[in-house]
C-alpha cells in the first residue's frame, strides 16, 4: 500500500475489519504456531509438506495482519454521525480502555483451553474485544477530527448514496461511493477511484457529468443520500 495514502472506510467497514483483525491476532496466529509445532514434531523438515503448508499459512496471516494494521491506523471515516459531546466522549474513551484491559485478561485465560472451534468462550470474547476496539477507534477519530456533528451532504462525497441516470441508455442506477477496501460493485458499492465515482464527486443533483472511460458516456445525478 501507498504509505502516504489515507483509506476511506464506513463505520460498518471499520467494524468488519476490526473483527477480522482480532480473529487473526488471537485465533489464527495461535493456530499457526500449533501447526508449526505439530509439523516439527514429525522430524526432518526438508520434505515435510505439513511444515511447508504451515509456513505458507503463517505468511498469509502475517501479511493480512500487516495490511489490516495499516488501514486501522490510517483510515478516514466517511459516514460518522457522532452527536456526543467531547467531554462525554473523553470519559467514554477512558472507560473503554479500562474495559479493554479486563477483556484482554479474559482472552488470555480462554486461550488456555485451546483455539479450536469448540472453544465458544474464546470466540465470544473475540467478538466483545472487536466491539470495544471499534468503538475506541471511532471515539478517538471523533475527538481528533472534531466529528461531533454530521455535516449535511449537498454534493456527492465519500459515503454518498447516489442515484444516477445514464443518458444514452435511459438507465437509472444507484451506487454508494466507498473507499477501495469496501468496494463491492455487484452490490452497488463503487470505489472513489473508479472513473464513475471520480466524475460524480463534488457534483450536485441535476448535474450532468461525463465518465471518461474507453467509450465516454454521460450520466445525470438524480438524487444524493
Amino acid at each position: 500500500m501507498d504509505e502516504n495514502k489515507v483509506i476511506a472506510l464506513t463505520v460498518e467497514g471499520l467494524r468488519k475489519l476490526e473483527k477480522e483483525q482480532i480473529k487473526l491476532l488471537h485465533v489464527e496466529r495461535v493456530q499457526v504456531v500449533e501447526e508449526l509445532k505439530a509439523a516439527r514434531s514429525q522430524g526432518d523438515l526438508s520434505e515435510n509438506a505439513d511444515y511447508d503448508a504451515a509456513r505458507d499459512h503463517q505468511a498469509r496471516v502475517e501479511a493480512t495482519i500487516k495490511e489490516n494494521d495499516y488501514v486501522l491506523t490510517n483510515f478516514e471515516l466517511i459516514d460518522l454521525d457522532e452527536k456526543t459531546s467531547k467531554d462525554k466522549l473523553q470519559v467514554e474513551l477512558e472507560n473503554l480502555r479500562e474495559e479493554k484491559i479486563a477483556v484482554n485478561d479474559k482472552m488470555n485465560e480462554a486461550k488456555k483451553d485451546g483455539v479450536s472451534d469448540e472453544n465458544e468462550e474464546l470466540f465470544l470474547i473475540c467478538e466483545k474485544l472487536a466491539e470495544i476496539e471499534t468503538r475506541i477507534r471511532i471515539v478517538e477519530y471523533a475527538l481528533k477530527n472534531d466529528s461531533t456533528k454530521k455535516i449535511g451532504k449537498k454534493a456527492v462525497k465519500l459515503g454518498s448514496k447516489v442515484t444516477i441516470l445514464t443518458l444514452d441508455e435511459e438507465l437509472e442506477e444507484v451506487y454508494t461511493i466507498v473507499g477501495t477496501v469496501e468496494a463491492d460493485p455487484i452490490n452497488g458499492k463503487i470505489s472513489n477511484e473508479t472513473p464513475l465515482a471520480s466524475a460524480l464527486l463534488d457534483r450536485k443533483v441535476g448535474d450532468v457529468v461525463t465518465v471518461f472511460v474507453a467509450h465516454p458516456y454521460k450520466v445525470q445525478i438524480k438524487k444524493i443520500d
